[in-house]
């Protein structure tokens, strides 16, 4: 679905009924390209305090030399840019129906030969309070690199921000760098989400979603993903504060009093 070629109202209905939205080229190539040499800048020189990658010795595990990013925003004026974008963050408010509180970025390198993330659903980690917010938080997932289920897409089950937060259960190791895995129920499928870059795929915190292993033998799967909340949650997980209103005010949420369906409290990056 190309940015601007629908209304408000044909958004939110694509969303209500699979649970994400897919809008095509919403950045542009031009913008895509500065975001790549941003983090390969980042990735070259590092940041002291804040990305330091291993050079000392040759480093085989390519997840440790292409480690993921959380929070590039604190420190990266480009990140926090893309994470207030208005093109963003309206759709955002749109889907949510409420104000956004950005709470998270994250950079991808996911290198070829690299495990995927098992399917999972944001808000068991997030935890926002959904009594306040629709699925308590919602995704914006930018493609960097051309995605395919070849170099390990992202997928999502269709209709499953319907169902309510699942336990989760021990992910395939071989696969997944990640050890939680949400089955999909009986009825419902996985669906391969294909993106060019400035795609942007917007989807919920109860959307079961993740990504198999880059299978290919030389072409990375980039992306940068930012995540909101309601401004009517007062409570997150106090892993993400501060939070951000869209005028770039940082503001603190209380920590999440919301149960977890494994009467485990869950904490920490998603």
């Amino acid at each position: 679905m190309p940015a601007g070629t629908a209304d408000s109202k044909t958004f939110k209905e694509e969303y209500e009924k699979n649970g994400y939205l897919l809008v095509h080229a919403l950045l542009t190539p031009e913008e895509v390209e500065k975001i790549h040499a941003r983090f390969e800048q980042i990735w070259n020189e590092g940041v002291p305090g804040k990305f330091e990658r291993k050079k000392e010795r040759v480093v085989t595990d390519l997840k440790e030399n292409y480690p993921r990013i959380v929070h590039p925003h604190r420190f990266d004026e480009l990140s926090k840019r893309y994470l207030l974008d208005p093109r963003i963050t309206d759709i955002v408010a749109l889907l949510l129906e409420d104000e956004p509180l950005a709470a998270q970025t994250m950079y991808y390198w996911k290198p070829p030969g690299t495990k995927g993330q098992a399917l999972h659903q944001d808000n068991l980690y997030l935890r926002a309070d959904e009594r306040e917010v629709q699925e308590g938080c919602m995704a914006a997932w930018i493609a960097i690199d051309p995605c395919d289920e070849e170099n390990g897409c992202l997928q999502v089950v269709p209709g499953s921000h319907k169902l309510d937060l699942k336990c989760p259960e021990s992910a395939n190791p071989e696969e997944s760098y990640f050890g939680d895995f949400v089955k999909p129920p009986e009825g419902f499928r996985v669906e391969p989400m294909i993106m060019n870059p400035g795609d942007c795929l917007f989807f919920g915190g109860h959307t079961i979603h993740g990504s198999g292993p880059n299978r290919s033998k030389e072409r990375f799967r980039r992306s940068f993903i930012c995540h909101y909340i309601g401004s009517r949650s007062k409570e997150s997980a106090i892993f993400y504060n501060p939070l951000l209103r869209m005028n770039g005010e940082e503001i603190w949420n209380e920590a999440s009093t919301m149960g977890s369906p494994c009467g485990t409290a869950f904490e920490g990056p998603h």
